[in-house]
């Protein structure tokens, strides 16, 4: 874990890995760090990496917000139906 990272969090995708990193300013203010990991297209062997920096003062909205994503996805019939077949 980073000097700087308060909790830190891998997730293994299919084809991606997830870092969910809770850190800390150096003047003491948190912030949630998501970067995306994926194999580069372009570069044997390298990794190309996107991140979102989310602030402490946002994140209840944030997490809000990706919440009422996920039950969406979860209730769409296209999505139920999709799930069934695999």
């Amino acid at each position: 874990m980073e000097k700087n990272a308060l909790y830190s969090e891998k997730v293994n995708g299919v084809f991606r890995t997830y870092f969910f990193d809770f850190k800390q300013s150096e003047k003491g203010n948190p912030y949630l760090v998501i970067t995306e990991s994926r194999k580069s297209k372009e570069n044997e062997g390298e990794f190309e990496r996107d991140r979102i920096l989310v602030l402490h003062k946002d994140l209840d909205k944030f997490a809000e917000a990706l919440n009422n994503v996920i039950q969406h996805h979860e209730g769409a019939p296209e999505t139920a139906a999709k799930a069934d077949q695999e």
